[in-house]
């Protein structure tokens, strides 16, 4: 397998497609908004045009409203693979949620399962209060999951309710399926730039229409829409912000968690850095390590 790792915006899902093409490859999505079905300018997803050149796989294969975690990522994900390789293509993994890639790749700690009681009682307190309280019991967690996300948030407290145990200390199993990863990294002041376009881009292609439609669709609790971007347009719709302030929310968070996501990489074992400054030379070299493993 190869892997096409980075922070958002950086330029994986086009030299993805690109190696899909030359080396005859099909990609597989491990971002975890790109899965639900509708969510599509907000997340960044690939065009119905760009996913004709090349198959793709995992893109538009859940409703906002179900359950859905790393664990059911990676059982969807290996039979896929095993397809792809089978016959005889390259199967590029791309995406930006890192815990879902290493879900896939080296399996998950065996944590407590899940209590509906505890979820309840932590569904009842304020986002801001539950991220507090982790940031006491689990500093390493609180540092590493943003404020906004709710779900892994109330996961984390639930594990140390029931365990004792902060979910950071539980060992992740060692070995991983063999790969060839490459993370793509852009200079700080370009990636900022090209994040605050992408997110201009964003609302003059239709965010807030696209998130108007969903709603319709979807109730307000539905995971997606506390994700960057259809958050901010959910509060321009009941009128709890105006247009600009929620541009701006929305590429500050964006930002931060293109930051996080560097954080996380930077941990990850055996990863071939690539600077995304030229694309053409960023092209060759992730060629040259394909081509180095057949």
């Amino acid at each position: 397998m190869l892997v096409i790792a980075g922070p958002t915006g950086v330029g994986k899902s086009d030299l993805a497609l690109r190696l899909a093409e030359s080396a005859n490859g099909e990609i597989v999505n491990f971002d975890s908004i790109q899965l639900y079905r509708g969510f599509d300018i907000g997340s960044a997803k690939p065009s119905k045009e760009t996913r004709r050149r090349v198959p793709h796989h995992l893109f538009d294969v859940i409703e906002a409203d179900q359950e859905f975690n790393a664990g059911e990522y990676s059982r969807m994900a290996h039979p896929i693979i095993d397809d792809i390789i089978g016959r005889g293509k390259l199967p590029i993994l791309v995406g930006g949620t890192f815990f879902y890639l290493r879900a896939l790749l080296a399996g998950l700690p065996k944590l407590p399962g899940r209590n509906e009681k505890i979820r309840r009682r932590l569904q009842k307190i304020r986002p801001e209060r539950l991220h507090r309280w982790l940031k006491k019991v689990d500093p390493q967690s609180g540092r590493s999951i943003a404020p906004a996300d709710r779900h892994r948030i109330e996961r984390a407290l639930e594990v140390w309710l029931m365990s004792g145990q902060p979910i950071s200390s539980w060992e992740r199993p060692v070995d991983e399926m063999p790969s060839t990863k490459i993370a793509l990294s852009l200079d700080r002041k370009l990636l900022n730039a090209a994040l605050d376009t992408r997110v201009e881009q964003m609302y003059q292609r239709g965010l807030i229409e696209e998130t108007r439609t969903l709603r319709e669709r979807y109730p307000p609790s539905a995971r997606p829409f506390s994700a960057i971007g259809y958050k901010e347009a959910v509060a321009v719709l009941e009128e709890r912000m105006e247009i600009d302030a929620a541009i701006d929310e929305t590429r500050r968070r964006t930002r931060a968690y293109a930051k996080r996501q560097a954080t996380w990489l930077r941990a990850e074992r055996n990863m071939h850095w690539v600077d995304a400054a030229d694309r053409d030379a960023a092209f060759a070299a992730a060629l040259r390590m394909i081509e180095g493993e057949s």
